[in-house]
């Protein structure tokens, strides 16, 4: 899993904002971690495969403050991005839910082959079940630098504003 740095300067800045202005800093580093992860969940749509657009616009971010400091999440509650995400042991789906799929990217539309192809799917997944995707992991790996520079960025407002107060 990918994870996110900041300078030494940076997370000074941010521990001396909470020490002597801590709504403030909070209030920066919530704002940060919204636009972390919006974007996040913004990459991650794009990145998510479609066949009806579901598990894309499950995609949903969330950023708030706990007693522990600022959290955001990026996720679906879709049993699909679940198995995009992780993949899937072998098991056997039923074949009528992967017609929609053998229709869309595989382009078979005749309702009788549409059927057989759609068998035959599942009977692979049933042998060996689906790759992981890693699309969440993946976007979060790639944006790693982008995130971490809306931090930086927060951290040198934070530090603006405390020499601002004469801190």
């Amino acid at each position: 899993m990918a994870g996110v740095g900041i300078t030494f300067e940076g997370l000074d800045a941010i521990q001396r904002g909470l020490a002597q202005a801590p709504a403030r800093t909070q209030r920066e580093l919530l704002a940060a971690m919204t636009e972390a992860t919006l974007l996040v969940q913004r990459e991650a749509m794009e990145r998510t495969p479609r066949v009806t657009g579901l598990t894309a616009r499950s995609l949903t971010s969330d950023a708030y403050l706990t007693p522990l400091g600022v959290e955001g999440t990026v996720g679906s509650t879709q049993i699909s991005m679940i198995a995009l995400e992780l993949g899937t042991k072998p098991h056997m789906p039923p074949s009528e839910a992967l017609q929609p799929w053998v229709r869309a990217v595989l382009g078979i539309s005749e309702p009788k082959e549409n059927k057989r192809v759609a068998f035959l799917v599942a009977r692979k997944i049933a042998k060996h079940g689906t790759p992981a995707r890693n699309i969440l992991g993946g976007t979060l790996a790639t944006l790693e630098g982008q995130v971490t520079g809306i931090f930086e960025r927060a951290a040198d407002r934070i530090g603006e504003q405390l020499l601002g107060d004469g801190a």
